[in-house]
């Protein structure tokens, strides 16, 4: 993107959002906006001490209180919102609880447009923080793999836009967020926890797991986050679940952007007939028992559900089907 540096994080997610709004047509009703993020433009602030630095070597930071509401505000303005403005900021799951509390107010009546957006950047204070939990693996990341290390960051931003009463090539039928309280970064290991969100998800859509045709797995590459959601895959699949797979060997983990712009690439594969393997998977962990799909597959029609799991015992999981 050709911007200055300190332009970079609001031209992105003016990007992203004019695109998002192109495809999707003009709006009738009210919109509202739904953003997930950990740090929004907190990263515009660590920019800007990076260009001050060029000019003089010790300046100091001069950071100011930023909150992750300010690209919300943001964006409501890029898209005249006069329905709900709403930021989540639940770690991992920021994102997918966006568009899960979108389709609530859809389904409310609160507004007719649904923007969800999940947007976070590199930073220092991000890329720190996990390396000083030991949580990022030198080598690209192998979600479910039984040699899996860590993970690897990523960034982006990614936008959905959902219509209330307008057919669409894909409807959302029902989501849960769960809250596992056992711990402050990890979720049960036994998948009780995951167990429970995927059955709330697909019980709010009116569907059974049978009708499951595909799942897009969070997969960290982590050696808890995968265990736990692995073995919950299988307490309500069974030893031969639908085709999962993770696409964090592929973009690493976008953090507070993952749920939406997993998403939308995940839609966006099916949408072009195929469903994506889970790159950096080759071998099999007996603790988890079942494997995800290491290559491409030929896309179903049916139902697709999607996993998000976050520090803070933060769990969702939402149903997407085929129209």
């Amino acid at each position: 993107m050709d911007v200055p540096l300190e332009s970079r994080p609001r031209a992105i997610v003016e990007r992203a959002v004019a695109e998002a709004v192109e495809m999707a047509g003009p709006a009738t009703g009210r919109t509202g906006v739904f953003v997930g993020t950990t740090t929004g433009y907190f990263v515009a602030s660590e920019i800007a001490l990076h260009v001050a630095r060029q000019v003089n070597p010790t300046a100091q930071p001069q950071f100011v209180q930023r909150g992750p509401g300010e690209v919300a505000e943001h964006v409501a303005r890029l898209v005249d919102a006069r329905g709900p403005v709403l930021t989540h900021s639940m770690a991992c799951t920021s994102s997918a609880a966006s568009l899960a509390a979108a389709g609530d107010h859809l389904r409310a009546g609160t507004c007719d447009r649904a923007v969800v957006v999940g947007f976070d950047l590199l930073s220092n204070l991000t890329l720190r923080g996990f390396t000083s939990l030991m949580l990022v693996d030198p080598e690209p990341c192998r979600p479910f793999d039984a040699a899996r290390a860590g993970l690897q960051l990523g960034e982006g931003c990614g936008v959905l836009v959902v219509d209330r009463g307008r057919p669409g090539p894909f409807s959302l039928l029902g989501s849960t967020n769960v809250l596992d309280t056992r711990h402050l970064t990890a979720s049960s290991s036994d998948g009780s926890t995951a167990e429970r969100v995927i059955r709330g998800a697909i019980e709010a859509s009116g569907l059974e797991p049978g009708q499951i045709c595909s799942i897009k797995a969070h997969g960290t590459g982590t050696r808890d986050n995968d265990l736990a959601e692995g073995r919950g895959i299988a307490r309500v699949f069974g030893s031969a679940p639908p085709r999962f797979a993770s696409l964090k060997g592929q973009i690493g983990h976008t953090l507070g952007a993952a749920g939406a712009l997993e998403v939308a690439l995940w839609l966006a594969a099916l949408a072009a007939g195929f469903r994506p393997g889970s790159v950096g998977f080759t071998e099999t962990d007996p603790e988890i028992g079942i494997a995800p799909a290491a290559s491409s597959g030929a896309a179903p029609r049916g139902a697709h559900l999607f996993n998000a799991f976050g520090f803070g015992g933060s769990c969702v999981s939402l149903v997407v089907a085929d129209a």
